[in-house]
């Protein structure tokens, strides 16, 4: 396996855990979630026969789960994100920097950020 791969599915990784720990602890008065990635492959079919699929799933308690996959190509060297809408990366350098960006943005998106208790409040 390309060692761009392994970096790629590592970062995934790390990326979910980060957020799985962010999303538990969340204040009180927000939901907790869970946050994981699961790879599989060899694909047996389109868009990447032969390649893996990942996919990064956000689980709150009492909402319905939201996931987001991508593609990887490993014969073109190629990563399908269209979910990201992203279309296709190259299998390099940027387009792992790209996509992860992608990922943390969605992250982000179904996470949000924890407002300090007096944020943009002035002191006096």
């Amino acid at each position: 396996m390309p060692p761009l791969v392994l970096a790629l599915i590592d970062s995934v990784f790390a990326l979910a855990l980060h957020h799985d720990e962010r999303a538990r602890r969340a204040n009180p008065d927000r939901e907790s979630a869970t946050v994981r990635a699961k790879i599989t492959g060899p694909e047996q079919n389109s868009p990447a026969p032969g390649g893996l699929r990942v996919r990064v799933t956000v689980t709150p308690k009492t909402k319905p789960a939201k996931r987001v996959s991508f593609h990887i190509d490993l014969e073109e060297e190629r990563l399908l994100a269209h979910e990201l809408a992203l279309a296709e990366l190259p299998l390099d350098r940027s387009g792992l920097a790209r996509l992860i960006g992608e990922l943390e943005a969605w992250c982000y998106a179904q996470i949000p950020l924890e407002a300090a208790p007096n944020a943009g409040v002035a002191e006096q």
